[in-house]
């Protein structure tokens, strides 16, 4: 494995004709033209932000603006570091920059994060006619703006230092020598898991992790296909036929998601490397290399953890592939088509997606929906992903000293020679703005990357999940899909004795009337 940097490590830039030679991080005494960075190693390596910033201050209008600057780098691999320093507050954070995890809480007025909304996100790119607003995925962009009560806009305190982009990745080897077809539903996939199984106790169709529960982030894709995109975001909005209702938690998509997990989890039927429970992370991902499961849920960050392992390997690594999320088979059922129909949609879906004019399958829905309807339908669910990029967030303090620098290395970052940049050294790793991957730059890369790639960047697109904490009524009103959400490591127990129907009960009858219309109030909502 790669040894991630556990030091403090100092770069100083000189632009102009002075140097300066920085050799500890302490505080900078109120110099604006030396841009503090604290970077956390979250997977992806801090490779890229040293190669951003030789890139940066090599940039002409960086120069014209900036006569001397200092760039000082910090990483950390402590996923908690970010936040403590921001907790910490003016006299004890002197970082101008940080690229941290998990701070929806700082995401407000008045607290201590500088509002980018007008500095970065309605400013131009460098050198590019777009703003970096319009540039970012739309449905990325969504996640992280923030509206409060007497606001009519969205306020933005921070931007995406990655994408985050999670799907299954997938043992093509063990695919092709078993016979297996990579499905394109929930009912094919497990239907994949049994004939696995089926060849001997030891065939594994998954392979996780006891401090890394990936699995559960497949939870809101399978939601928000069979409800919608639109019924996904009513949800967290508290709305049911356009009225806030707790009707809400009537919504079958968050149950049949779970019936999903828990015909794949149950631990009886052993589709589940038992590993999973008891190795960490990097070595659980190195048992799915080694062949130890067909299948294992993860993110663009695999690719930049592994490198050398799979390096290692040479020629005997096997090819590890990202697939297409399969889609909810409930959902054919809601559309009134078979599971078999559902399945040739996909199809036809994927190779128009990839540029193809393939004939429209065969199908009547039983439900009296058109064509057009259906089709349009298992398209949104098939573009729909979960990320975790909108919780890794670069951010700059309201108080930092060279908040300009910092502004404009975000602003920097849309460029599209910084995205290029940016995926080289993360091994594939892509941020959310239009910008597509060189076809050199491709050959280079890893094959589960690039199969990523491929299903990011087809005709169709992506709708990124908005993420929770977005939602006024989650973060004020304590909103949640289910009161309890460890979903793999509940449905995965050798005991397990609860069913996707008592998580259902179970919330309907907690968000009794006055404990919703109380959630509304907090909100702002009512």
């Amino acid at each position: 494995m790669r040894m991630k940097k556990t030091f403090v490590a100092i770069l100083t830039v000189v632009m102009a004709t002075s140097m300066a030679l920085f050799t500890g991080c302490g505080n900078k005494g109120g110099d604006a033209n030396t841009l503090e960075i604290m970077v956390t190693d979250a997977g992806y390596g801090t490779d890229w932000v040293y190669a951003l910033k030789d890139l940066f201050v090599e940039q002409s209008w960086v120069k014209e603006k900036y006569s001397d600057i200092n760039i000082l780098i910090a990483p950390t691999d402590d996923l908690t570091m970010v936040k403590s320093k921001l907790s910490a507050g003016e006299k004890s954070n002197y970082y101008d920059l940080l690229f941290g995890i998990g701070m929806w809480e700082y995401f407000r007025q008045g607290g201590p994060l500088l509002d980018l909304t007008e500095s970065v996100y309605k400013t131009a790119v460098p050198g590019e006619d777009i703003s970096l607003y319009d540039k970012m995925d739309d449905s990325f962009r969504s996640s992280l703006g923030i509206t409060e009560v007497g606001m009519t806009d969205a306020a933005y305190y921070a931007t995406p230092w990655v994408g985050g982009m999670e799907g299954i990745l997938y043992n093509e080897d063990l695919f092709v020598a078993n016979n297996l077809s990579v499905p394109n539903t929930t009912d094919e996939l497990i239907a994949v898991c049994a004939a696995y199984k089926a060849k001997g106790s030891d065939k594994y169709s998954f392979m996780q992790s006891y401090d890394a529960n990936y699995f559960d982030y497949l939870f809101p894709v399978w939601w928000a296909q069979y409800q919608g995109i639109d019924g996904y975001e009513d949800y967290f909005n508290g709305i049911d036929n356009d009225t806030y209702s707790n009707r809400i938690f009537d919504q079958k998509g968050r149950e049949y998601a779970l019936e999903v997990f828990e015909a794949l989890l149950d631990y009886d039927k052993g589709y589940v490397n038992p590993k999973s429970f008891t190795e960490k992370f990097q070595i659980a991902q190195s048992l799915f290399i080694d062949g130890g499961a067909l299948m294992h849920v993860n993110g663009d960050w695999f690719s930049s953890e592994m490198r050398d392992v799979m390096d290692k390997k040479g020629n005997n690594a096997p090819r590890i592939k990202m697939m297409r999320t399969p889609i909810i088979s409930k959902l054919g059922e809601k559309l009134g088509i078979t599971d078999t129909e559902l399945s040739a949609v996909v199809s036809y879906i994927d190779a128009v997606g990839a540029g193809e004019t393939p004939e429209i399958p065969a199908f009547t829905s039983s439900k009296g929906y058109t064509q057009k309807r259906v089709i349009d339908a298992v398209t949104e669910a098939r573009t729909i992903v979960n990320t975790e990029g909108n919780a890794h967030s670069a951010v700059i303090p309201e108080y930092a000293v060279a908040k300009d620098l910092a502004v404009d290395f975000l602003r920097f970052m849309a460029t599209d020679v910084a995205l290029d940049v940016f995926a080289e050294k993360t091994d594939g790793a892509t941020l959310p703005y239009a910008h597509t991957i060189g076809a050199e730059l491709y050959g280079k890369l890893a094959l589960a990357q690039q199969t990523r790639l491929d299903y990011f960047q087809s005709a169709h697109g992506i709708n990124t999940l908005v993420n929770p904490q977005s939602f006024p009524l989650v973060r004020y009103g304590g909103l949640t899909p289910f009161l309890s959400e460890r979903f793999y490591k509940q449905f995965s127990t050798e005991n397990n004795n609860k069913t996707p129907a008592q998580y259902m009960s179970e919330m309907k009858s907690s968000w009794t009337d006055v404990k919703f219309n109380n959630a509304l109030r907090s909100a702002g909502l009512q």
